[in-house]
Order: C-alpha cells, then sequence, then structure tokens
C-alpha cells in the first residue's frame, strides 16, 4: 500500500522550506511518520482496515496543510526574502525515511495501540459481545521432591489406612498395609490449573477450573510423572456461582458463593491445605469502620469488620447419615495509608457425624461413618465387627474423637521497607469436642488428650513474585498435636501430610522472569507421640502462571 508515503515529500518540504525551524519540524516529521507506519502495520495485522487507515492520513494531511498556510502566512507578513526549496532529491528523502525507521518513538506506538484498545480498532465485526464476558487464567508448576527419612525410623510403624479401608482390611492390603517410614523417594511432579471466569452482569459471575491430580485426594493437585506415559487425569477442581453486592462506596459488603468453592476463611495450612476446595454454600459480610473523629476517617474501605459463615456436605447419602461441616469467622482488616495490613479473626468450625459409630456383629450399617480420605495422625477407632475379625484383620476404620475447632488466626503485613515487606503470621487451633473417656472407649486402649496445634511464620521480601528479581525468604515452625484437626484437610507436604507432627520449614522464592518464579522449601520434621518418624523434605519449583 503507497498511502504510508503520500505525505512524505509535503513534509520534508515543511522541515527544509526554514531553517530557522527546521530542528522542531525535523521532529514532527518522526512523530508523524512514526504515527503512519504503525497504522501501516495496524492494517497488515488486519486490526484496522484500509478505509479506516486511508481516513485518518486523510485527516492529517488536512491539519498539516492548514497548519503549513498559517505559518506562511505568518511569515509573508514579518519577513521577506525567505529562501523555498522546491524540489528534495530522492536520496534525501531515503536518507530521511531509514532515519526515521530507525528512530520509531515508543510514546507514539504506545499511544496509538491505547487508543485501538479504547476504540476497539477491528473488533465489534471480529467476535460477538458475548465473548467479552470470558476470562481465562491458569498456573503451572514443575517441582522436583526428595523425602528423606531418618535411619531411626521403624519401619513398619505406621499403617497406611486409607488403603487398607480401601482395600477392604489388613489382610487385603498385603504390603501396602504399612506407610514408607525408612526408604527415601525421589520424584518429579507437576500440577497445572486452568480456570474461566463467566460474567452474567456486573456483580455476578460463574467460575470453572480444572486441574491435575488424583480425583480422590482432596488436598493434593500433583501429578507425579513416570507413569509409562499413561495419560493424566484433569478433573474439575472448582464449579462455583459468585455474587458479589457492591455498595454505595464502590467496594463490595456483600459475597456468596455456591457450588465447589475456594477457601472461604482467612486461615492457613494446619486447618486447611492450600489446594483444598469446599462443597456447598458460604457468604461473607464486611461492615466498615468509620467515623467524623477518629482514624478510620480518611477511607472507610481501609478498615472493616467481617463476617464468614459456610455450610458444607462432606459426604452425602440418600440412604446413610450425612456428615457436615459448619463454620463461622468473625475478625477485622486494617488496611494503612502506607498499604500495611493487619488482620485478626476467630472461628468455630463445627463438624457433624463425621466420629466412627462401630457395627454390631456382623453388620455392615454403620460403615457410612468411615472417612472418605485420611492422611495419618488422627486417633482411630474399629467399625467392622464381622463375624471372626480380629484387631489384626480389621476391615474398616473411622476417627474415634469428634471435632469442633477454634481457630484464631493473625497477619501482620508491614510495609515500612516498601517495596520490602515484613509478613508475620500466627494460629492457634483448640479441638473442643474431645472427650477422653469415649475416645478411649472406641479405640480400645487409653488415649490422653492431645488437641492443640499453633503455628507462627516470617516472610520478608516481595508479598507477590511478579518480576525478574522479586525475591522473598520465609521461616515457619509448625506444632500440631494428634487429634487438635482434622489430618485429612490440613497440608499434605509437612512430615508427608497429617497431625501428630512437628517442625521447621525454611526457603525462599525469586523471580526469573515476568509471572515465572523459582521457589524452594526445606521441611524438617519429627513426631510428636507416636513412633518414631523423622521426615526431611525438599521441593523445588518452577512456577508460571498466565
Amino acid at each position: 500500500m503507497k498511502i504510508a508515503y503520500r505525505i512524505l515529500p509535503f513534509m520534508m518540504l515543511l522541515a527544509l522550506a526554514n531553517p530557522s525551524y527546521a530542528g522542531e519540524q525535523e521532529e514532527l516529521l518522526k512523530l508523524r511518520n512514526t504515527t503512519v507506519e504503525l497504522i501501516n502495520a495496524l492494517v497488515k495485522e488486519g486490526v484496522l482496515s484500509e478505509e479506516r487507515a486511508t481516513a485518518l492520513i486523510a485527516d492529517a494531511e488536512r491539519k498539516a496543510e492548514n497548519e503549513l498556510k498559517e505559518k506562511e502566512k505568518k511569515e509573508s507578513q514579518g519577513s521577506k526574502g525567505v529562501v523555498r526549496i522546491p524540489y528534495v532529491p530522492d536520496f534525501v528523502r531515503e536518507e530521511i525515511r531509514e532515519q526515521v525507521r530507525a528512530e520509531l518513538h515508543e510514546d507514539v506506538v504506545a499511544d496509538v495501540m491505547a487508543q485501538a484498545k479504547n476504540e476497539r480498532w477491528g473488533m465489534p465485526d471480529a467476535l460477538p459481545e458475548w465473548t467479552r464476558r470470558f476470562s481465562f487464567k491458569g498456573d503451572f508448576r514443575l517441582r522436583y521432591e526428595g523425602d528423606f527419612f531418618s535411619p531411626d525410623n521403624h519401619p513398619l510403624g505406621y499403617f497406611d489406612w486409607q488403603t487398607i479401608n480401601e482395600k477392604g482390611g489388613l489382610n487385603k492390603a498385603g504390603d501396602e498395609a504399612y506407610l514408607n517410614t525408612t526408604r527415601d523417594v525421589n520424584r518429579l511432579r507437576i500440577r497445572m490449573r486452568l480456570g474461566i471466569d463467566a460474567k452474567i452482569t456486573n456483580n455476578f459471575k460463574a467460575s470453572l477450573r480444572l486441574a491435575t491430580g488424583n480425583p480422590a485426594d482432596p488436598v493434593s493437585t500433583n501429578q507425579t510423572l513416570g507413569q509409562y506415559a499413561e495419560r493424566y487425569n484433569l478433573s474439575v477442581d472448582r464449579a462455583y456461582l459468585k455474587y458479589d453486592y457492591i455498595n454505595l462506596d464502590g467496594y463490595p459488603s456483600m459475597t456468596l458463593w455456591g457450588g465447589r468453592i475456594p477457601n472461604p476463611w482467612f486461615s492457613t495450612d494446619i486447618l486447611y491445605d492450600e489446594d483444598l476446595n469446599f462443597e456447598g454454600l458460604a457468604s461473607k459480610f464486611r461492615f466498615s469502620l468509620h467515623g467524623s473523629d477518629d482514624l478510620f476517617e480518611q477511607d472507610e474501605r481501609l478498615h472493616s469488620l467481617f463476617l464468614t459463615l459456610g455450610a458444607f456436605p462432606l459426604q452425602q447419602s440418600s440412604r446413610y447419615t450425612d456428615k457436615w461441616l459448619f463454620g463461622a469467622q468473625f475478625g477485622t482488616d486494617l488496611k494503612f495509608e502506607d498499604q500495611s495490613r493487619f488482620r485478626l479473626a476467630l472461628a468455630y468450625y463445627d463438624y457433624k457425624n463425621i466420629q466412627a459409630v462401630p457395627n454390631d456383629l456382623g453388620s455392615i450399617e454403620n460403615d457410612w461413618s468411615a472417612p472418605r480420605f485420611m492422611q495419618k495422625g488422627n486417633t482411630l477407632a474399629r467399625i467392622s465387627n464381622d463375624i471372626g475379625e480380629t484387631d489384626a484383620t480389621t476391615r474398616l476404620v473411622g476417627l474415634a474423637s469428634d471435632f469442633n475447632i477454634l481457630n484464631l488466626t493473625t497477619e501482620y503485613d508491614y510495609s515500612g521497607f516498601a517495596p520490602i515487606h515484613l509478613i508475620v503470621t500466627a494460629d492457634y487451633a483448640k479441638n473442643l469436642a474431645f472427650n477422653k473417656e469415649e475416645v478411649s472407649r472406641l479405640n480400645g486402649s487409653t488415649v490422653d488428650e492431645q488437641t492443640t496445634a499453633y503455628r507462627a511464620k516470617f516472610t520478608l521480601g516481595w508479598p507477590i513474585i511478579s518480576k525478574y528479581g522479586d525475591w522473598q525468604a520465609f521461616l515457619g515452625w509448625r506444632y500440631i498435636e494428634r487429634d487438635a484437626v482434622l489430618d485429612a484437610f490440613t497440608d499434605s507436604d509437612f512430615h508427608l501430610g497429617g497431625t501428630d507432627a512437628k517442625g521447621w520449614v525454611v526457603g525462599g522464592k525469586y523471580g526469573l522472569t515476568e509471572n515465572t518464579w523459582l521457589r524452594a522449601r526445606w521441611l524438617s520434621t519429627d513426631e510428636i507421640s507416636g513412633p518414631l518418624l523423622g521426615i526431611d523434605t525438599l521441593q523445588v519449583d518452577v512456577n508460571a502462571r498466565f
């Protein structure tokens, strides 16, 4: 297309006609030719139609002619004998063209692209309106993990009760009846998640996320490599509706979720693993703190109270008793002008019908009381009571204790060293439903109360790793007693999952490029009261989000 250089001779004449302002006109020439070059590129890419490009250039020509005539009029009135050059040689024109190409101004490119985006050049006829309601996001993680066991560990110290329940008893589980406690393991793992958000209205959306991993494992989306090229599972990780009520101040004062939703609680992974999602209903209400004579006057959105409520079916059946989790959390969220933030919340989680109910002799009526998923640590009780069954041939077990958990969580994000932040997190949990007599009766032996868990973590660096050079270092300590929390839902990495564990976590993150970072963690853990079990875990991850 030749329209790109229709105005070049005119512009060069303008630049050379008056030496007194030739420098100024040269800059103008560069600026306008940059714009023309960019318009041509947009036409070639199909973003801008040729008709629209022609119209833009024609408009530029008209404006240039008017400006030139005005300048000539002023010059003729104020001075005489101006020398004008009617002809510019071709080699001069080509030299100017090359110089303009070599010195394209990035600010002009950005301005024109911004205008193209705002005016949606070429878009109305290309894509229907409904496609703009969808947004996509995802992440990918490649991990090396080494699990190293203490030489003092007993080789047959821990039963794998999840496998025993699935296989139908100790005898049927065979060699799989015991957890590995002595053999070091090195493995490569990946995690891939892809999410789609659909905007229904300004306040209402639907969300879907797919993820790798075992669909029967609620606390891990890892896929271990080395499956002889078998295809991986990709299952629905989240599927929910979300509604935000936006008040007159422009921020959501109420949020409602329904479906398989992300964790709605302000919590840490001593209670809920970061990969755990919740099935059911949840709501969060926010109440602004402000007044004419207090420190909240500057912006009521910065300081608020919140109340979160949730009801989640854990296991439902039309034939057996349903299992539920009900929760309530009340807290405060204080954001300060220097971007520091303080949060404090008290929560109560009430589990219903999750305790083991022993069968009568020869019956399977109460098999429903066995949990769908366990890691390790909680005190257990025998459910099955088959004819001829003994403790050594147990077919099915469940939780000996009920769980009603009181949880206090706090976090202070101090930004006084901005852009570096110092983040201090503390968490405390107590199982109030533990009954020593009842648990001992169900377990068949005296069980001491161990129902407390706590966690502290210090993080220094960038709060979010988003570009090259961003860094973060962290150090944490955890102590999770046997029946403090549900072992099925706590962190699956610390002590390789479960409760009855204490130890350190140390590590860091470093930005490799935009939205790509490296993370390394060392987890050193030991048992609290069970058989000897020392585990050191090294994780090195390459993470990318898109």
